[in-house]
């Protein structure tokens, strides 16, 4: 996630040089009976100096800060940084005196009320570096809050995963304050609002405002779970956060601090903020809900599409074909029979079943059987391939997602099979508690340069990770590695978690 704290802040100054040059063009209007050249002697020297301080800002952070705090730097460039600041330093402050000096006669009176005026000068040509200090002392305090703006992003850059919940809440923060300096810049400029109590009452409900949305949207609400907001475990720190938040930027009443306003405005925070909010968070959350269902749902289809086009694979069909014709001449039709019906019920498996979310887990171990049995006609000429398998499952009424087991057996046969060597494979499954235990051993064999297979890793393990983690979060165990000769995959689901789900979608 982006963040966007120096976008809200070139807005926010944006906002106030366009507010201050629309109100220097605004005074010009309202004056009648002047020249232009009056006119022009009046506003030019002010929207000059506006102009001036906005390149300023866009200079400093456009091409000195970056040319600062660049990974790798050199001794040249920052000698042409800190040069960079000295002329900047010399712009903000001698340039603007001299900017005033032109403000035309009929305003000479209120000279020193030119405002971006640093160590104003009479004579200011007199005095070419008059300001230069102050502007140094601007200067520096601006460049020590962009020092803090800059770590702060460098530090959640280098950590963007672990801290995305920090990058919202800043780009939160900073979006807030562009809105709440706006308005009141605009009315002050404007002088809209002469009387300072509003301002004070402004800042004084605005401040928590801001405090307690956060606290309550990223922290406090998630945390509510089922339970009631009558709960004192879930009024308690809402009530506090709010009135902490309240009693900290009182500060900003002044000299109408009373406890009396300090209340109103907490009762304020608890009659709207605090209803608004958790308004807001519900919406968000089921956006958030929405969006999840809808990667779940790209995230199946996938890998039903890798399912769909590796699980039977062609060299697969070809062999069991192959078989199922060897048989017919041996053996007559029963056997025959029997593999077509086989390899029928899989492919309807793969037609009908594999669409649903879960399934009875009697027809996925039914899929699994047949998968098997076919794979034995193939082999059975060998008497160096050892297959044995123990299925045991008397768990009818469980479910489990599709095409999990599958994966585990298909590349034992594909990658665990010579026919030219001994090979074998052990498969093992059961059932206890509702908990599935599932275990496949396989030789492993070195890859023949002609395997057109060899690039091609079948379904892999890395699908069946992915639905394991869509259909079973926190409910799975899976384990893949070699161990000398023989490669181990070992799967356990805790297939009760089916049951709690289909109930909560019933529900």
């Amino acid at each position: 996630m982006k963040i966007r704290w120096r976008e809200h802040e070139a807005v926010l100054v944006g906002i106030i040089a366009a507010v201050l040059i629309g109100k220097y063009l605004y005074d010009m209007f309202l004056m009648s009976g002047l020249t232009f050249k009056e006119l022009a002697g009046i506003s030019m020297p002010q929207i000059g100096t506006v102009v001036l301080l906005w390149f300023v800002y866009f200079w400093i952070n456009r091409i000195i800060i970056p040319m600062i705090v660049r990974q790798k730097t050199s001794l040249v460039r920052i000698t042409w940084a800190v040069f960079q600041l000295l002329l900047v330093a010399y712009l903000i402050g001698p340039v603007i005196n001299f900017a005033s000096f032109y403000l035309s006669a009929a305003h000479q009176s209120q000279t020193n009320d030119f405002l971006f005026t640093f160590g104003q000068h009479p004579q200011p040509f007199l005095n070419t570096f008059g300001g230069l200090g102050v502007a140094f002392i601007w200067l520096s305090i601006y460049l020590s809050y962009a020092a803090i703006r800059e770590s702060t992003i460098w530090n959640l850059q280098q950590s963007s995963k672990s801290n995305a919940l920090t990058v919202v809440v800043l780009n939160e923060t900073t979006l807030f304050f562009v809105r709440l300096f706006s308005l009141p810049i605009f009315a002050g400029v404007f002088n809209l609002v002469p009387n300072p109590l509003y301002y004070n009452i402004y800042y004084a409900c605005l401040l928590p405002t801001q405090g307690v949305f956060l606290t309550n949207k990223f922290f406090l609400f998630p945390l509510k779970g089922d339970r009631s907001f009558y709960d004192w475990q879930v009024a308690g720190p809402v009530l506090f956060s709010s009135f902490l938040y309240t009693l900290l930027f009182s500060v900003t009443l002044g000299q109408y601090w009373s406890i009396v306003n300090v209340c109103l405005i907490w009762i304020l925070q608890i009659a709207f903020v605090i209803p608004i909010t958790w308004l807001d968070y519900k919406q968000e959350k089921d956006k958030i809900l929405n969006l999840r269902g809808i990667q779940k749902a790209l995230t199946r289809t996938n890998a039903d599409l890798q399912l769909l086009r590796m699980q039977i694979n062609p060299h697969f069909l070809f062999n069991v074909l192959n078989t199922i014709y060897g048989t017919a001449l041996m053996e007559g039709a029963h056997r025959t029979a029997e593999s077509t019906q086989k390899l029928g019920d899989m492919m309807r498996f793969m037609i009908h079943e594999n669409t649903l979310d879960y399934i009875s887990i009697d027809k996925e171990l039914a899929y699994l059987r047949n998968y098997i049995d076919l794979q034995k006609l193939r082999i059975q000429a060998s008497e160096d391939i050892c297959i044995e398998d123990q299925i045991d499952c008397d768990n009818a009424d469980l479910k489990i997602a599709p095409m999990l087991l599958i994966p585990f057996v298909e590349n034992a046969f594909k990658h665990g099979i010579d026919l030219a060597e001994k090979s074998f494979i052990n498969i093992k499954l059961g059932i206890a508690n509702g908990i599935l235990h599932y275990e496949v051993r396989n030789s492993i064999h070195k890859l023949k340069s002609e395997d057109y297979e060899k690039d091609n890793s079948g379904i892999g393990l890395n699908s069946v990770e992915q639905r394991l983690q869509m259909f079973y979060p926190g409910g799975h165990e899976i384990f893949y590695a070699a161990e000398g000769n023989t490669y181990i995959s070992k799967l356990t689901i805790d297939l009760k978690l089916t049951m709690k789900k289909e109930t909560c979608y019933e529900q």
